[in-house]
């Protein structure tokens, strides 16, 4: 198979990108904001619902967590089922599981029903973005995958972006179900185009048996005249293993998984911190609850923006981690000027959008990075376990944000603090690197001492 996938991918990049590629491209941009919306609505609907259930902002932090458990379980549950059954599949269910249940969001009445259908919903957003991530770098030309994938990605962003415009035009209006209301008929929307258009994943089509009929109806589309290789197995190959996850560990993947994962857990407390609580905190510095929503609009759509540049960068980069490292400091002093500047509003639109370049469009870009960094055969477990692993971080984000909330902690404090955990990525992320790249770094290093 991995002779099949290289000359596959070597099509890929000597030819122009085709229309099928764009489309593929396009269809996953549209899944990823539905999924972005529904993953961040909670935050611009709050306020909301704490002045209309009569309860402090605060007491919604376990459903925040709630949320990003089932968020976790998804990544860590779901992604090696797509790996080992197929991401088409997988990823269709994921939509109809948080469509649905941000749906019956419409109807909750008590935390605890909010609580039950955030988790829920959360699974299968879990498993949604990783699924997507490495079904576009299945099929994006290897000079570009960096690019198309950050691309796909940024439609979280985007989505989330558009809650805040939903929220701001409904709520007054509609009221907060109708948010809710929009966040589960967008994807039931999507999904028979996704039915209809959406591909299997290139390893799961290698499984089939010769003559590969799918792969080769796929490949009339995007390689017209290309061929499936006969498969060639190295003698010393391993067995494919039933748990995908122990192939994060082989050959050398052991040390830069666990830096990996160190980096997004540190990462998401600052994002899910920021996109839990930044509306929150904002009022508290006396915007109105429009202006709130609409300035963290503007940190998500900086994000995209930010996304969009960096990975342009990163796919013209050797190292890609360094790259990363310095924006993760950028976001670091970009978080403690938003909190220094939030009673100033000449200064404080410009700090959040710097701030979103950095955060949303670091953690885009390092979500494209780990969808690259593994083999095909374990891409979207490589990116679901560091998503997964990551939001036990994201986890203490919110909860973090409600303690300090509780404790009246002055709001640039609050930004302080929060703007640890990037410099710890920065650092953790700085010292990634591929198993052939990292002994040719360790050889580096004795030639120096030598000389």
């Amino acid at each position: 198979m991995h002779n099949q996938i290289a000359s596959f991918r070597a099509a890929l990049d000597g030819r122009p990108v085709s229309s099928y590629q764009w489309r593929l491209l396009a269809l996953l941009i549209l899944l990823l904001v539905t999924d972005g919306y529904d993953a961040q609505v909670l935050g611009y609907v709050i306020p909301a619902l704490a002045q209309d259930w009569g309860l402090e902002k605060a007491a919604f932090g376990p459903v925040f967590s709630a949320n990003l458990l089932g968020l976790t379980l998804g990544s860590l549950a779901v992604t090696p089922l797509a790996d080992r059954f197929g991401v088409r599949r997988v990823l269709l269910w994921c939509v109809l599981l948080y469509a649905s249940l941000t749906l019956l969001m419409v109807f909750s009445t008590s935390l605890n029903s909010l609580m039950l259908a955030r988790f829920l919903c959360g699974i299968g957003m879990g498993g949604a973005m990783p699924s997507a991530m490495a079904l576009m770098a299945d099929y994006a030309p290897p000079r570009l995958r960096t690019l198309m994938v950050t691309l796909a990605a940024c439609g979280f962003s985007l989505g989330g972006a558009a809650g805040g415009f939903v929220a701001a035009g409904f709520i007054d209006r509609f009221g907060w179900e109708a948010v809710f209301l929009a966040g589960g008929v967008a994807p039931l929307l999507l999904f028979p185009f996704l039915v209809m258009f959406l591909p299997e994943s290139l390893p799961r089509l290698l499984r089939d048996a010769p003559p590969y009929a799918r792969l080769q109806r796929l490949a009339a589309r995007v390689l017209p005249g290309w061929q499936v290789p006969a498969a060639q197995l190295a003698v010393d190959a391993p067995a494919a293993d039933k748990l995908t996850v122990l192939g994060l560990f082989r050959d050398g993947f052991a040390r830069p998984t666990l830096l990996i994962w160190g980096t997004f857990f540190v990462s998401l407390i600052l994002l899910y911190f920021m996109i839990s609580w930044l509306p929150s905190l904002l009022l508290e510095s006396g915007l109105a609850l429009k202006q709130a929503n609409l300035v963290t609009s503007l940190f998500l759509f900086a994000g995209t923006f930010g996304a969009i540049c960096l990975a342009w960068c990163a796919d013209r980069m050797a190292n890609k981690a360094r790259l990363l490292a310095a924006v993760l400091v950028g976001a670091a002093v970009f978080s403690v000027l938003v909190g220094l500047n939030h009673a100033d509003p000449r200064w404080l639109v410009p700090s959040v959008f710097a701030a979103g370049f950095c955060i949303i469009g670091g953690q885009l870009t390092l979500n494209a990075f780990v969808s690259n960094f593994y083999p095909a055969q374990v891409r979207a477990t490589g990116a679901g376990w560091a998503l997964g692993v990551g939001r036990f971080g994201s986890i203490l984000g919110p909860l973090f944000g409600s303690l300090l909330l509780a404790m009246h902690m002055p709001v640039e404090w609050i930004f302080f603090f929060c703007a640890i955990p990037a410099v710890i990525a920065a650092l953790l992320i700085s010292q990634v690197r591929a198993p052939g790249k990292q002994a040719d770094a360790q050889a580096a290093k004795v030639d120096a001492l030598v000389d």
